[in-house]
């Protein structure tokens, strides 16, 4: 065996051993990429990833929408400032102090 592989090493020149060299350097990251670009929808799927459109916010397009969506935030944001003013009448606080 072992002078099989010395005479397989033996009988390769240095420009057979240079061309082999190079083009092992040349395919091996075309190959990884050849690899990695098939299939990818498969071999990377991560399910659940993404969540799910009907459960996302929409973004109101219609002016009556427009108009309910900013009629909505002015609740919550005069809802808030009464909540904060009731907490800081509780403890005490008023504008002069602030």
């Amino acid at each position: 065996m072992i002078s099989y592989y010395r005479k397989f090493i033996g009988g390769i020149t240095r420009t057979q051993l240079e061309t082999f060299k190079f083009g092992f350097y040349l395919l091996t990251p075309i190959l990884v990429m050849y690899y990695v670009g098939i299939d990818t929808d498969q071999k990377f799927n991560l399910p659940g990833f993404w969540p799910d459109p009907a459960t996302l916010n929409q973004i109101p397009k219609e002016p009556h929408e427009i108009q309910a969506e900013v009629a909505r935030i002015r609740r919550a944001r005069a809802e808030k400032r009464a909540r904060l003013e009731a907490k800081a009448a509780e403890l005490g606080i008023t504008e002069d102090d602030v």
